[in-house]
Protein backbone atom coordinates (compact mmCIF):
# COMPACT_ATOMS: atom_id res chain seq x y z
CA UNK A 1 0.00 0.00 0.00
CA UNK A 2 1.35 3.55 -0.83
CA UNK A 3 0.94 6.40 1.43
CA UNK A 4 0.91 9.84 -0.21
CA UNK A 5 3.15 11.73 1.55
CA UNK A 6 3.62 16.03 1.82
CA UNK A 7 6.79 16.88 0.52
CA UNK A 8 8.87 18.74 2.93
CA UNK A 9 9.21 21.95 1.41
CA UNK A 10 5.23 22.12 1.64
CA UNK A 11 5.93 21.98 5.06
CA UNK A 12 8.88 24.31 5.12
CA UNK A 13 6.41 27.18 3.52
CA UNK A 14 3.59 26.58 5.64
CA UNK A 15 2.35 29.96 7.36
CA UNK A 16 0.81 30.42 10.24
CA UNK A 17 -1.46 33.53 11.55
CA UNK A 18 0.00 35.26 14.88
CA UNK A 19 -2.42 36.25 17.48
CA UNK A 20 -2.15 37.59 21.39
CA UNK A 21 -0.67 34.80 23.97
CA UNK A 22 0.60 32.53 21.29
CA UNK A 23 3.56 30.40 21.49
CA UNK A 24 7.23 31.55 21.32
CA UNK A 25 7.65 32.07 17.54
CA UNK A 26 11.62 31.01 17.82
CA UNK A 27 10.79 28.28 19.86
CA UNK A 28 7.93 27.52 17.08
CA UNK A 29 10.46 27.96 14.33
CA UNK A 30 13.28 25.52 15.52
CA UNK A 31 10.89 22.98 16.55
CA UNK A 32 9.24 22.85 12.96
CA UNK A 33 12.78 23.08 11.80
CA UNK A 34 13.43 19.71 13.45
CA UNK A 35 10.10 18.46 12.42
CA UNK A 36 10.57 19.60 8.74
CA UNK A 37 14.30 17.32 8.84
CA UNK A 38 12.70 14.04 10.32
CA UNK A 39 9.85 14.29 8.04
CA UNK A 40 12.31 14.93 5.03
CA UNK A 41 14.57 11.22 6.02
CA UNK A 42 11.20 9.43 6.88
CA UNK A 43 10.14 10.93 2.95
CA UNK A 44 13.33 9.99 1.44
CA UNK A 45 13.04 6.37 3.03
CA UNK A 46 9.90 6.02 2.30
CA UNK A 47 10.40 6.87 -1.40
CA UNK A 48 13.50 4.74 -1.31
CA UNK A 49 11.02 1.83 -0.02
CA UNK A 50 8.60 2.57 -2.48
CA UNK A 51 10.98 2.51 -5.26
CA UNK A 52 12.61 -0.91 -3.61
CA UNK A 53 8.84 -2.24 -3.79
CA UNK A 54 8.43 -1.64 -6.85
CA UNK A 55 11.47 -3.33 -8.04
CA UNK A 56 10.40 -6.43 -5.99
CA UNK A 57 7.08 -6.44 -7.37
CA UNK A 58 8.61 -6.25 -11.03
CA UNK A 59 10.86 -8.64 -10.32
CA UNK A 60 8.44 -10.97 -8.75
CA UNK A 61 6.34 -10.29 -12.03
CA UNK A 62 8.98 -11.58 -13.40
CA UNK A 63 9.55 -14.95 -11.37
CA UNK A 64 6.01 -15.47 -11.98
CA UNK A 65 6.12 -15.52 -16.06
CA UNK A 66 9.30 -17.00 -15.87
CA UNK A 67 7.69 -19.86 -13.47
CA UNK A 68 5.10 -20.23 -15.57
CA UNK A 69 7.31 -20.17 -18.85
CA UNK A 70 9.03 -23.14 -16.87
CA UNK A 71 5.81 -24.72 -15.70
CA UNK A 72 4.34 -24.86 -19.53
CA UNK A 73 8.14 -26.26 -20.39
CA UNK A 74 8.05 -28.62 -17.72
CA UNK A 75 4.59 -29.96 -19.18
CA UNK A 76 4.97 -30.08 -22.97
CA UNK A 77 8.66 -31.99 -21.94
CA UNK A 78 6.12 -34.46 -19.83
CA UNK A 79 3.88 -34.38 -22.84
CA UNK A 80 6.72 -34.94 -25.06
CA UNK A 81 8.69 -38.06 -22.91
CA UNK A 82 5.38 -39.61 -22.57
CA UNK A 83 5.21 -39.41 -26.55
CA UNK A 84 8.80 -40.39 -27.12
CA UNK A 85 8.01 -43.46 -24.44
CA UNK A 86 4.69 -43.98 -26.44
CA UNK A 87 6.60 -43.82 -30.17
CA UNK A 88 9.19 -46.21 -28.87
CA UNK A 89 6.91 -49.02 -27.35
CA UNK A 90 5.01 -48.89 -30.70
CA UNK A 91 7.89 -48.97 -32.53
CA UNK A 92 9.31 -52.24 -30.20
CA UNK A 93 6.27 -53.81 -30.65
CA UNK A 94 6.01 -53.56 -34.50
CA UNK A 95 10.04 -54.58 -34.31
CA UNK A 96 9.35 -57.46 -32.08
CA UNK A 97 5.99 -58.45 -34.14
CA UNK A 98 8.23 -58.26 -37.36
CA UNK A 99 10.91 -60.09 -35.84
CA UNK A 100 8.41 -62.83 -34.28
CA UNK A 101 7.32 -63.33 -37.69
CA UNK A 102 10.22 -63.64 -39.87
CA UNK A 103 11.61 -66.24 -37.15
CA UNK A 104 8.00 -67.88 -37.65
CA UNK A 105 8.94 -68.19 -41.32
CA UNK A 106 12.04 -69.28 -41.38
CA UNK A 107 11.34 -72.36 -38.96
CA UNK A 108 8.20 -72.79 -41.01
CA UNK A 109 10.55 -72.72 -44.59
CA UNK A 110 13.09 -75.03 -42.49
CA UNK A 111 10.00 -77.74 -41.29
CA UNK A 112 9.10 -77.18 -44.61
CA UNK A 113 12.35 -78.41 -46.00
CA UNK A 114 13.59 -80.84 -43.36
CA UNK A 115 10.45 -82.66 -44.29
CA UNK A 116 11.34 -82.31 -48.06
CA UNK A 117 14.27 -83.65 -47.36
CA UNK A 118 13.47 -86.90 -45.03
CA UNK A 119 10.78 -87.97 -48.12
CA UNK A 120 14.06 -87.88 -50.64
CA UNK A 121 16.29 -89.79 -48.10
CA UNK A 122 12.99 -92.36 -48.29
CA UNK A 123 12.57 -91.87 -52.04
CA UNK A 124 16.87 -92.89 -52.35
CA UNK A 125 16.20 -95.57 -49.91
CA UNK A 126 13.10 -96.97 -51.29
CA UNK A 127 14.70 -96.87 -55.28
CA UNK A 128 18.06 -98.42 -53.53
CA UNK A 129 16.04 -101.57 -52.35
CA UNK A 130 14.16 -101.77 -55.41
CA UNK A 131 17.60 -101.35 -57.37
CA UNK A 132 19.02 -104.34 -54.94
CA UNK A 133 16.50 -106.07 -55.75
CA UNK A 134 16.61 -106.07 -59.93
CA UNK A 135 20.10 -106.47 -59.29
CA UNK A 136 19.96 -110.05 -57.31
CA UNK A 137 16.44 -110.93 -59.47
CA UNK A 138 19.29 -110.20 -62.33
CA UNK A 139 21.77 -112.84 -61.08
CA UNK A 140 19.31 -114.93 -59.72
CA UNK A 141 18.08 -116.01 -63.27
CA UNK A 142 21.42 -115.67 -64.58
CA UNK A 143 22.66 -118.21 -62.17
CA UNK A 144 19.45 -120.19 -62.71
CA UNK A 145 20.10 -120.32 -66.64
CA UNK A 146 23.45 -121.52 -65.87
CA UNK A 147 22.64 -124.08 -63.37
CA UNK A 148 19.69 -125.56 -66.21
CA UNK A 149 22.43 -125.89 -68.95
CA UNK A 150 24.33 -128.99 -69.03
CA UNK A 151 27.67 -129.52 -69.51
CA UNK A 152 27.59 -130.42 -73.17
CA UNK A 153 25.77 -127.09 -73.43
CA UNK A 154 28.36 -125.20 -71.86
CA UNK A 155 31.19 -126.72 -73.73
CA UNK A 156 29.56 -125.74 -77.37
CA UNK A 157 29.36 -122.04 -76.18
CA UNK A 158 33.04 -122.48 -74.28
CA UNK A 159 34.93 -124.55 -76.75
CA UNK A 160 33.14 -124.85 -80.44
CA UNK A 161 32.67 -128.41 -81.66
CA UNK A 162 35.78 -127.93 -84.43
CA UNK A 163 34.94 -131.37 -85.96
CA UNK A 164 31.53 -130.21 -87.05
CA UNK A 165 33.35 -127.02 -88.56
CA UNK A 166 36.22 -129.03 -90.28
CA UNK A 167 33.00 -131.50 -91.33
CA UNK A 168 31.46 -127.75 -92.87
CA UNK A 169 34.87 -126.97 -94.48
CA UNK A 170 35.61 -130.16 -96.25
CA UNK A 171 31.83 -130.10 -97.62
CA UNK A 172 31.89 -126.82 -98.81
CA UNK A 173 35.46 -127.34 -100.56
CA UNK A 174 34.48 -131.09 -101.87
CA UNK A 175 31.18 -129.31 -102.98
CA UNK A 176 33.10 -126.41 -105.07
CA UNK A 177 35.39 -129.09 -106.69
CA UNK A 178 32.76 -131.06 -108.23
CA UNK A 179 30.92 -127.99 -109.80
CA UNK A 180 34.38 -126.72 -110.87
CA UNK A 181 35.18 -130.68 -112.37
CA UNK A 182 31.51 -130.62 -114.10
CA UNK A 183 31.53 -127.39 -115.65
CA UNK A 184 35.35 -128.46 -116.90
CA UNK A 185 33.89 -131.70 -118.42
CA UNK A 186 30.71 -129.92 -119.98
CA UNK A 187 33.37 -127.83 -122.06
CA UNK A 188 33.14 -128.42 -125.30
CA UNK A 189 35.89 -126.22 -126.67
CA UNK A 190 38.84 -127.62 -128.78
CA UNK A 191 41.34 -124.70 -126.25
CA UNK A 192 40.32 -126.62 -123.45
CA UNK A 193 41.95 -125.09 -120.23
CA UNK A 194 45.49 -126.63 -118.78
CA UNK A 195 44.52 -129.08 -115.78
CA UNK A 196 47.50 -127.41 -113.39
CA UNK A 197 45.43 -124.21 -114.23
CA UNK A 198 41.71 -126.07 -113.66
CA UNK A 199 43.37 -126.87 -110.08
CA UNK A 200 44.50 -124.16 -109.41
CA UNK A 201 41.03 -122.41 -110.00
CA UNK A 202 39.74 -125.28 -107.79
CA UNK A 203 42.43 -124.55 -105.37
CA UNK A 204 41.74 -120.84 -104.80
CA UNK A 205 38.00 -121.53 -104.58
CA UNK A 206 38.37 -123.73 -101.90
CA UNK A 207 40.65 -121.74 -100.18
CA UNK A 208 37.69 -118.64 -100.61
CA UNK A 209 34.90 -121.03 -98.97
CA UNK A 210 37.71 -121.71 -96.01
CA UNK A 211 37.89 -118.45 -95.77
CA UNK A 212 34.65 -117.44 -96.03
CA UNK A 213 33.78 -120.47 -92.94
CA UNK A 214 36.19 -118.68 -90.72
CA UNK A 215 34.64 -115.39 -91.15
CA UNK A 216 31.64 -116.75 -90.52
CA UNK A 217 32.78 -118.29 -87.23
CA UNK A 218 34.45 -115.43 -86.06
CA UNK A 219 30.88 -113.13 -86.82
CA UNK A 220 29.22 -115.91 -84.64
CA UNK A 221 32.13 -115.53 -81.77
CA UNK A 222 32.02 -111.66 -81.89
CA UNK A 223 27.98 -111.77 -81.89
CA UNK A 224 28.36 -113.99 -78.77
CA UNK A 225 30.89 -112.04 -76.98
CA UNK A 226 28.89 -108.59 -78.03
CA UNK A 227 25.53 -109.88 -76.86
CA UNK A 228 27.18 -110.73 -73.01
CA UNK A 229 28.85 -107.25 -72.87
CA UNK A 230 25.48 -105.62 -73.83
CA UNK A 231 23.76 -107.63 -71.02
CA UNK A 232 26.40 -105.88 -68.79
CA UNK A 233 26.60 -102.74 -70.14
CA UNK A 234 23.01 -102.95 -70.25
CA UNK A 235 23.11 -103.31 -66.20
CA UNK A 236 25.89 -100.61 -65.90
CA UNK A 237 23.25 -98.24 -67.56
CA UNK A 238 20.47 -98.62 -65.34
CA UNK A 239 23.59 -98.28 -62.40
CA UNK A 240 24.12 -94.61 -63.63
CA UNK A 241 21.02 -93.58 -64.46
CA UNK A 242 19.77 -94.72 -61.42
CA UNK A 243 22.64 -92.51 -59.95
CA UNK A 244 22.24 -89.51 -62.04
CA UNK A 245 18.52 -89.77 -61.29
CA UNK A 246 19.78 -89.38 -57.35
CA UNK A 247 21.81 -86.54 -58.12
CA UNK A 248 18.91 -84.79 -59.65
Amino acid sequence: MVINMLAPHELKNKAFSKSLKGYNAAEVDDYIEFIIGKYTEAYRENNELERKLRVVVNNLDEIKDEEESIRSTLLSAQKMGEKIIRDANERADIITGAIKDRCDAIIAEFRDQLQREKEDIWSIRTRILDFKKNVFELYRKHIEELQNLSVNEIEDIVFPNEDAIVYKIFTDVKGTIESELKKSEESESSMAEDPATTAERIIVRGQKVIEKTNNEQDKADDTAEKSDDKATDDDDDEFLRFMKEDEK
